[in-house]
Order: structure tokens, then sequence, then C-alpha cells
């Protein structure tokens, strides 16, 4: 710290150069240094500069939500994950949240957690959070005949109006199907009717929503992966594989190092990885085998690694060819634990208004 407050004091080094500087610095740090003096509190509090930072740093700011039965939560830098990492931050839930809550989706350093009747979009590196009721989608609202069970959930941001959309898409007893979504920057309701096929919404709610390249991705159905436009607005299909999409195979959708992954178990005690080099083009998937059966990955490393849960609920990292590199019993822990990638970010919510609720 009193060596970042001479820096600023050097007569000789002029703002521009001193944004340059911080922009490549971890949002942790960034936090402390906000008290080195006026200026760089102003600087860093800036919604520009957190634009810019989070552009500049996205791909390096990877960090691993760490959340167990216990009700702690911790951060934890993905290449630390097999070892003690000192910048390990225990994390209280925001808004004195139940610890059964469940993540929805996360997008640009917000984290969606969802535990009826309130979704709550929380910044776990700033700690600002927000609460979002949606207790108008109760079984009790009788005149909209709502099957409860029916929720599809998702977050992400909308590039164009500079927005972040909560996204429910249910269905009625009378199997029509619509999507609500919430404008955090007008604080509002939306809803509209939509034609989904049921095979789509079975597959959906049983996940969460993955945002990427300006839209949210659920699992898979028979042929397609299920994804939302956020600036459009609209559904849209993305192919599988065309050996999954000729003779369907259960998959699970993950999201790996930016790219859409399927993650396919066949009888055989190994897990094939399919990738999408190439986002919507259905001949950029590429595949490759982990000698594990039931293998759910986590996180891609830069190398080619590759680190997820084993069969046996243990960590396991492979590398490139699939060979064993790196393995941790979670059974000598002392509480069961879930994990969620993400990426640090000094982003705000966006300036709004009260609650509103609008059907168009």
């Amino acid at each position: 710290m009193e060596m970042m407050k001479r820096i600023n004091n050097k007569k000789d080094l002029p703002t521009e150069l001193i944004m340059e500087i911080l922009l490549r610095l971890p949002v942790k740090s960034l936090l402390r240094f906000k008290c080195v003096s006026k200026s760089w509190f102003a600087i860093i509090s800036d919604e520009n500069f957190a634009k810019s930072h989070f552009k500049f740093s996205a791909k390096s700011n990877h960090r691993i939500l760490c959340y167990g039965d216990d009700g702690l939560i911790s951060s934890i830098h993905p290449d630390l994950l097999f070892h003690y990492d000192p910048d390990s931050a225990k994390l209280p839930l925001p808004d004195s949240l139940p610890v059964n809550v469940r993540i929805q989706g996360s997008c640009r350093g917000f984290i969606m957690l969802q535990e009826f009747p309130n979704l709550i979009i929380w910044n776990p590196s700033t700690g600002e959070s927000r609460r979002i009721p949606y207790d108008h989608l109760s079984a009790s609202n009788i005149e909209l005949r709502i099957l409860t069970d029916s929720f599809v959930f998702g977050f992400g941001y909308d590039d164009y109006k500079d927005d972040y959309l909560a996204i429910i898409v249910w269905s009625d007893v009378d199997g029509r199907k619509f999507l609500e979504y919430f404008s955090m920057r007008i604080n509002k309701w939306q809803r509209v009717e939509v034609v989904l096929p049921s095979p789509a919404m079975d597959a959906a709610a049983s996940s969460p929503g993955y945002y990427l390249n300006g839209a949210i991705h659920w699992d898979a159905s028979s042929d397609s992966i299920l994804a939302f436009d956020m600036i459009e607005r609209q559904f849209f299909d993305i192919p599988l594989p065309e050996p999954l999409a000729k003779d369907y195979m259960s998959c699970c959708l993950e999201l790996l190092g930016g790219f859409l992954c399927l993650c396919v178990w066949n009888e055989s005690k190994k897990t094939e990885i399919w990738v999408m080099k190439e986002y919507g083009v259905q001949s950029s998937w590429t595949v490759f085998s982990i000698s594990e059966g039931n293998f759910d990955p986590l996180y891609f490393a830069e190398g080619g690694e590759i680190t997820g849960y084993t069969s046996n609920g243990g960590l396991a990292k492979y590398d490139k060819n699939g060979e064993l590199i790196e393995y941790v019993d979670t059974e000598d822990w002392d509480f069961e634990y879930h994990f969620w990638m993400y990426s640090e970010s000094l982003l705000s919510f966006p300036r709004n208004s009260a609650l509103e609720w609008k059907e168009e």
C-alpha cells in the first residue's frame, strides 16, 4: 500500500498511465487500493473504468465459487483448487438467504441465486446484491394456473441496452408457455407468450442457464441446445454434434473456457466431452475422452488441462490426452461442496427506479 502511495505521488506519472496500471490489477487489489487517495477512489469507482477493467481482464479473472452444506462460501483461484489458496475469501451469502439456494446462472461477475419467492443477483467480488421477488408466479395465483415444476431460469446481459435480464420461462396447465423477464435497468417484469417444444422445456428445467455470446443456453433435448438471444428477446436452437443428433444419448451442457461443451456418459465407462470451437457452427464440434465414467468437468486451463468431479465425488485433473494428473478425495472434507465458475468484476447494477410488473 505504501508503495502504491509513492507511485501516485510522483509528479511525472499522469492519470492516464495510472489508469493503465490499475486496469491490469486483480479486483481484490483494486478494492483495497480505493483507500490510497481520493483520485484513486474516483477512478476505481467509476462505471466506465469497471467496464474497461472487465473487458481487459475477463479471461484472466476466473474464480471458482465453492459453497458447502455448512453454509460457507469461498472464492478460489481455479489453478489452486487442489492446494491451499491464501487468497481464498470466505463470503457470506447475501440477504441472509438459507444455505439451500440454487445457482441458476452467472454473467459478467454477477451470480443469480434462486430460492422461492426471490431471485438474488449478487456480485461476490464487491458484495453488492439485489433481491428480485417473483411471488406473482406462485401456485396461489389461481388466475395464471401455473405448473410450478416447469420453471426455467436464466440470467444474462443485453449489450445493446446495457441491461441485465433475469429470465423465467413457465408453463400453465393448458400447455401454454410464457417468457417472464425482469429488466434491472427499468425495474420491470414483462411477460410474453412463446412457442417452445415440450422436450426442450423439460430438458432446460433441470439445468441452470449458461450465458455466452449474448445468449443464455440450457441443457440439450434430442437434437439441439435451447438458447435465448438477449438483444432480440427470441429463442433459437444450436445443433448438437451430428453423432449425438443421429443417436441421441443423455448429455449435460457446460460452459468451459468460453466454449459450449456437452458431456456424454456411455457404457464404456468413459466420458466424452464435445466442445463447440466456433459458436453456432455444427461442424466445429470436437470431442475428446476422459478415462473416467460420469466425469463432470468444471474448468479448462489454458494448457488444455481439465478439472472436474469424478464419479466417486472426488476432484480430478486430466491433461489434454485424457491422462490423470492430480486427484483429491473430497470425502475427507468436513462438508459436501459444490462449485461454480465465474469471472471477478467491479461492475455494478444499472441505476433504476422502483419495482414494476408489466404484461405485454
